[in-house]
């Protein structure tokens, strides 16, 4: 299982995880799919825990599937394996 990491309370922590991870991982909600566009792995964009600040993260979720592309990109660059949870705040 793929430990979680300490938020507070009121907080939502956006993050991507393997699809085949997401069931591990609890209190996650999911917003969107992205692909890896080298290598074809899905990923499952989202939060950690639920927050009183809806507007506000349905406009940072925007820009999530552009932020994880970078990151998964990156990862082929430098020609290493995708991390399981990915950080995208």
């Amino acid at each position: 299982m793929i430990a979680s990491p300490p938020v507070a309370k009121d907080f939502e922590y956006p993050v991507a995880i393997r699809e085949k991870d997401l069931l591990t991982v609890p209190s996650f909600r999911l917003e969107a799919h992205e692909l890896c566009t080298t290598c074809g792995e899905r990923f499952g964009i989202g939060y950690l825990r639920i927050s009183r600040r809806e507007t506000e993260m349905t406009l940072v979720a925007a820009e999530l599937p552009g932020k994880l592309k970078e990151i998964l990109a990156k990862d082929h660059r430098q020609d290493r394996e995708h991390r399981h949870f990915i950080e995208l705040g």
